[in-house]
């Protein structure tokens, strides 16, 4: 009796694991967001610090710390850097390359961006204004 109703909850635990395991995947794999590049980043000069994170089905970054020209140089015109998104709506195009948008505040002005993984703590950032005026900026995880 006790083997046929440990038999019994093994059919049912397996009958329903298909189901569980399925039941959060994505049914389209472009929606699925790689994290690799979650986590707060340093550029080059360390005067801006961003925290990479998914929004919605793509990555974004915000700025998170700023020193204190940077700040006002954004504030001279009537805005807080803090907060700002400065990469949006970054979608995967392979395992270590991103599109998206990206925003330049001291232009107030939005350029078409991508991101590459260089390796697990540095990332290659590249804005385009009309695919010919172009500026890499490098950025290094610090958490």
């Amino acid at each position: 009796m006790r083997t046929t109703v440990s038999r019994l909850l093994a059919c049912i635990a397996l009958a329903l694991t298909p189901v569980v395991l399925a039941a959060p995947a994505s049914a389209d794999p472009s929606r699925a967001i790689v994290p690799s590049w979650t986590g707060v980043w340093r550029n080059t000069n360390n005067t801006v610090h961003i925290k990479a994170a998914p929004c919605g089905s793509n990555m974004c970054a915000t700025v998170v710390w700023a020193d204190d020209k940077t700040k006002a140089t954004v504030a001279s015109r009537g805005a807080n850097i803090i907060g700002m998104q400065l990469l949006r709506d970054f979608r995967q195009t392979d395992p270590s390359n991103w599109k998206g948008t990206v925003y330049v505040p001291d232009r107030d002005m939005n350029v078409s961006g991508t991101i590459t993984l260089l390796d697990r703590n540095t990332l290659k950032a590249v804005g385009c204004f009309l695919a010919v005026i172009c500026q890499t900026r490098h950025w290094t995880r610090i958490s």
